[in-house]
């Protein structure tokens, strides 16, 4: 055994498709994370794991007790309970993998304390660049000025001086890193994958042309462009669907677009494959997105993607080939893109066709797992024998 890493995670995100995989290898000391205290991701290693549950059950508690508010003095209690719950079950390795999420600031310092080296994740743009992005987007749509750099998140910027490296999911969030002064040359990129046996193409559709969009409906993931995208179409025998839950500030703007969509709710991730199937293209007109997975999920069962070059997801499409990249705020562009598609049948098909080799094919979860040792190898400068 060459080295030992321990993986750690408030919550379990993408870390549970891969995890499994590593746990194979003797190097996997510990995963640490937070879900519900019935449910094991390593059975069949039940000694690597540490679920650390109570912040799950107090954050669900919380949501029904008292809804939205106090959620940045108290759901910043809930992050640092669990961090002390790691600090609690400690377990020495020599690289900490650690998610950086406002929730790891004294388990960086202790293991850097120890001589371990650090590798901390972001799922998203820097928080800085967020921030902008969001706050210029509260103003365009005159929506209520939120509070972004919250507790966690000014936690996260201090997190940022304690790694050693940084891992991101996209160039898009590599750039704006970089951006705000973290070293290139300590950051490596690794694109997340996709579930490939739960999404897959359908093999018969009805012939209606169907473009669905799957993600929390927000000012952040611009559903509003591409319900401006819609309106400017009027397409006969064509329906767009939205899913996901509504964030409560939208409501008086979705208003404004009644009868133009149909609502197909927050669903399960099995429902979810279904509307995939359903579908005919998949659009995500996000402002920011490290890396939206729901691209690949829509990619693996045969839909061609039409996204933001802000969503890092936007890393696998090959413009005109699988998908379709537009800038943000752009409802002319993805008018013109989905009325192409829709004109021209066999290329939607066959752009469908590529989306679902290159998903299946190069973003499994296995492959991330093997891309994720090959990076620990670098970290360490050692080879891990097979």
């Amino acid at each position: 055994m060459s080295f030992t890493v321990n993986v750690a995670v408030c919550g379990r995100f993408h870390y549970h498709n891969y995890i499994p995989f590593l746990a194979q290898e003797d190097f996997l000391k510990s995963f640490y994370y937070s879900h519900r205290f019935d449910r094991k991701i390593l059975k069949d290693h039940p000694e690597k794991e540490v679920n650390l549950w109570l912040k799950e059950y107090l954050r669900v508690l919380h949501s029904k007790v008292f809804g939205t508010k106090y959620q940045d003095s108290l759901f910043y209690a809930y992050l640092l309970l669990w961090e002390k719950g790691v600090l609690k079950h400690w377990r020495k390795a020599d690289l900490w993998h650690l998610l950086l999420h406002g929730t790891a600031l004294k388990i960086l310092q202790r293991a850097k304390n120890e001589g371990s080296l650090t590798l901390g994740e972001a799922v998203n743009a820097h928080p800085l660049v967020v921030f902008q992005i969001l706050s210029e987007e509260e103003e365009r749509l005159s929506l209520p000025r939120r509070q972004r750099l919250w507790k966690a998140a000014q936690r996260l910027l201090e997190e940022l001086k304690e790694i050693d490296f940084l891992l991101v999911p996209s160039n898009w969030v590599k750039k704006s890193f970089i951006q705000e002064g973290f070293p290139e040359e300590k950051i490596q990129i690794l694109h997340y994958g996709v579930n490939v046996s739960r999404f897959k193409p359908s093999q018969s559709k009805d012939n209606v042309f169907r473009v669905i969009c799957v993600a929390q409906i927000t000012p952040r993931k611009g559903q509003v462009y591409l319900l401006e995208a819609w309106k400017k179409l009027k397409l006969p025998h064509a329906e767009l669907c939205l899913a996901g839950k509504i964030d409560p500030v939208m409501i008086p703007l979705l208003s404004r677009y009644n009868g133009l969509f149909r609502y197909l709710g927050y669903s399960s991730h099995e429902k979810v494959a279904s509307f995939y199937q359903n579908a005919s293209v998949y659009v995500l007109p996000t402002l920011e997105d490290g890396f939206a997975v729901s691209c690949l999920e829509a990619m693996a069962s045969g839909l061609p993607v039409v996204t933001t070059d802000q969503n890092g997801a936007s890393d696998v499409i090959k413009h005109g080939v699988n998908g379709f990249v537009v800038p943000i705020r752009s409802p002319e562009k993805i008018a013109y893109y989905l009325e192409l598609l829709y004109t021209h049948p066999g290329l939607c098909r066959e752009m469908g066709e590529k989306a679902a080799y290159d998903a299946q094919h190069c973003y499994n979860w296995e492959s991330y797992a093997r891309k994720l040792v090959k990076i620990y190898e670098e970290i360490m400068g050692v080879k891990i024998c097979p």
